[in-house]
Order: structure tokens, then sequence, then C-alpha cells
């Protein structure tokens, strides 16, 4: 036994033992997504009764937060909800728990200088014999040391070893939790003939030797196909996340990164979500380069990959521009992510595009008509996630446009020709009415 295996025997210890040392007003950080540390969270929330007025915050949390998400556990424990989830939309909606939005790029000085967290606790993979643990596939937060007072790592035997500046060391770690389960798994959605369609409209602005960022969804799966269908050559990956799509662009040849400037031969991003096949693909693949999301998404960062093209969504789009990509009205759906870290970075890149893509109409959710996503105001209260300054291309179904150096007029022209047909005559009589966007074709009527 080495000096570091004798250290990890001596901080080796329980969930309980970690979460009873969490005293009144602790603030604590906690790892996201896959490496929800959920057995510290289990047995802390067991002890929800004994405490006051603790916070713990995360960007995605997968552990059993139904155990504290009531108004009469609230001042017991918090959650300070940093992206919503289908799991804890309504107890946001309801005042259970608390959003803070922020650019994944500030999350260092949010989390330590603003919100106060002074303790991490994340999942990690398994110790090597040099005594690191590998952040896994939900990125690490090494950006938020300075601040905190201890780390407490979470250890799963099935959580990947992901390269990068991506490891913790057990000199930096209070104690370590052993807790062994499957990394949830996030199976490709499915493509429609609609989000083929975006696809193959975008697909068409994505050179060979282009660097890309994909999200995860079904338009994102549906560009990957196009690009393999269209031959692309040599594309690289500077990105968020990484989604199964990435994995078989490289597979099937079209992205290898000998044409990235940053970081060549390698594939950025800050964590990964899909099927298993991706997990065992990320293990040990000294190719794939994860950093702490600070330094991934921070938009000068972005920008030294020459031919970046940045790939996003929203949820609402008005007709000069602005976008609306994490709430419905007041009520938070997501948050605002890295998705202006990564549009304003790909604007900065030379030969940079970003790209904002939607289907033109949805569902409404509480009348079950369907309604246009380009709309000729944002619903009250929804949060402007994009400002309309930041956005460039936009693409639906129907086609795609450049907003970049477009008056007020140009962009709800540009705007209006790629709604759904059966909207468009809506949004033009709101652009006569309101003088400001009035529009050729109304100025030929007389």
């Amino acid at each position: 036994m080495n000096k570091w295996e004798e250290m990890y025997k001596a901080k080796l210890t329980t969930a309980e033992e970690v979460a009873k040392t969490v005293k009144d007003g602790d603030r604590i950080f906690c790892g996201s997504g896959s490496c929800t540390p959920d057995a510290f969270l289990n047995a802390l929330f067991d002890r929800a009764d004994e405490l006051r007025d603790v916070v713990f915050g995360g960007l995605i949390i997968l552990g059993p937060t139904y155990k504290i998400l009531s108004m009469e556990k609230r001042g017991n424990i918090l959650f300070h909800n940093l992206y919503a989830t289908p799991l804890d939309r309504q107890a946001l909606q309801e005042g259970i728990s608390e959003h803070i939005p922020f650019h994944f790029s500030e999350l260092p000085r949010l989390a330590g200088q603003y919100a106060g967290y002074r303790k991490v606790v994340t999942q990690c993979s398994p110790m090597d014999k040099n005594g690191y643990f590998s952040g896994g596939v939900s990125g690490n937060f090494l950006d938020t040391l300075d601040w905190v007072e201890d780390i407490v790592l979470e250890v799963n035997e099935h959580q990947p070893r992901v390269h990068g500046r991506n490891f913790y060391h057990i000199s930096q770690v209070r104690a370590v939790i052993e807790n062994s389960h499957p990394v949830l798994e996030i199976p490709p959605e499915p493509a429609t003939e609609v989000d083929r369609q975006i696809a193959e409209n975008i697909v068409g602005y994505i050179e060979d030797g282009a660097t890309i960022q994909l999200g995860i969804g079904a338009v994102p799966n549906a560009i990957g196909e196009c690009l393999m269908e269209h031959d692309r050559h040599d594309l690289g990956c500077y990105t968020e996340m990484i989604p199964d799509a990435i994995m078989k662009l490289f597979e099937a040849g079209v992205l290898n990164n000998s044409r990235k400037n940053y970081y060549p031969f390698q594939m950025n991003a800050f964590f990964a979500a899909g099927s298993a096949q991706l997990y065992e693909w990320l293990n040990d693949n000294p190719m794939i380069c994860f950093q702490p999301i600070s330094v991934n998404n921070d938009p000068n960062n972005v920008a030294r990959n020459d031919n970046m093209v940045a790939i996003n969504s929203t949820l609402e789009i008005d007709i000069t521009g602005q976008c609306c990509s994490e709430s419905f009205g007041p009520h938070q759906y997501t948050a605002t992510g890295g998705q202006v870290d990564f549009t304003r970075g790909a604007w900065m890149a030379r030969n940079g595009k970003a790209f904002i893509a939607l289907h033109s109409t949805a569902r409404d959710r509480e009348t079950g008509e369907t309604v246009s996503k380009i709309v000729p105001q944002l619903r009250p209260g929804a949060a402007v996630t994009l400002t309309r300054t930041d956005v460039m291309y936009v693409a639906t179904e129907y086609g795609v446009v450049n907003l970049k150096g477009k008056t007020l007029r140009e962009r709800a022209q540009a705007l209006i020709s790629i709604a759904h047909p059966d909207f468009r005559g809506e949004l033009r009589r709101y652009a006569k009415e309101v003088k400001y966007f009035v529009l050729p074709e109304h100025e030929q009527c007389g």
C-alpha cells in the first residue's frame, strides 16, 4: 500500500458520517447530473429536521430532492436550483426552491464569492495509483477550490475516468465516500422530419474543417446524421456537452480534430450525457479533454477556435431577435446555461457562426393549441436569455436567416420569412401596428 492508498483509507468514511458534519448555515455546492452525490444527499436530507438554514446548490441535481422539497422543510434545507429539470420545476414555481440566473462560465465567482458556497461534494471515478480521481462524465469543480473550505468525494466504480484538467487529488480531499451504481444513461432522442429539415438547413453552413458545438436533443442528433450524409471532413469538437452524436461523427471519420487550431486532435467539453456506449468510449480516452466550466465555456476560449460553429435552441424568439430559452413566461424551465457563452464565443471567432435552431411551432402546454415560436413579443415575465444584439443565425424548418447587421425592420422581415406560414399574417399585422417595424409591403399598400 503506497502513501496515497494509506491516505485514502484514512479518509474513507460513510455518507452518514459526512452528513453529520453539516451544521446550521452551511452552504454546499454539489456535483451535477451523473455526478450528483446521491448517497451524501440522501443522508443529509434524512437529517433535515435537525438543521436550520442549510443551502445546497447544483446545476442539475439528480438526487432524492423530494425529501426536502416542501414548504415545511424550506427553512431546514433550501435548494438553490441552478438548472431546472422535470424533477424540480414545480418546486421552483411554488417557491419551495430558488433559482440563481448565471452564465456557466461565471461559476467559480458566482458560487464562491457571491452565493457563498464553502463546501463541495461531488461524485468521481476510483482513485488511481498516483492518488488522482477523475471528475467523471459530469465534469469537475476545480475552479471553485479557491473559495471552498473542504471537498468530499463520492467514489463510484462505474464512473468513467475522463481525461483533461479533470482530476482531484486525495491530498485535496477531506473525506471519501464509496457509492456504486450505474451511470445514468440518456438514450439519443429520435429525430422527426422537422428536426431533419432544420438540420439540413444548418448543415449547408458547416464547412469542412469547422469546429462544432452540439448539445443534447433531436436536432443535434439530426445534424450529426446530416453531416455524415453530406460527407463533411476534418471537423473538430469544442462543446459544453458531448452527446452520442459527437461519438458517432468520430467513428464515421467525419470528426477527427485534425484542423482544429486550439487543442488540435482533442475534443474539449465540460461534461457528457448519453448512452452506455458513449461512457465506455469516453473512459480513459486521451483524446477527450474535460476542463472546469469557467475555462471550457469562457467565450474568449471558444473564440480561439477558427471556423467555430455553435448550435443552440430556444423556446421562443420575438421578431427583433430576443430569445427566451429557459422559461415559459415567469416559470423557470431550464436555465441560461452555456448558450450565451458559446453564442458570443462563436461570433468572436474567426469565420465563426452561431445558430439558434427551433421548430417554427409548438404545442401550447396549457391549451393544447399549436402556437408560433416566432412571436410578436415574448410572453410576460419571460427571461431574455439571448439579447437581440447577441443573436446571429436563426434556423427553422423553413430556412436560415442572419440577423447580424440588420435593422429592426429587416430583422422582422427575416424572421417572418422562416415562421410557419399559418402565423406569418399575424406577425405582419403586428409589424404594421408597431410603426418601428413597418415592412415594405405595408408601404406598397399605402
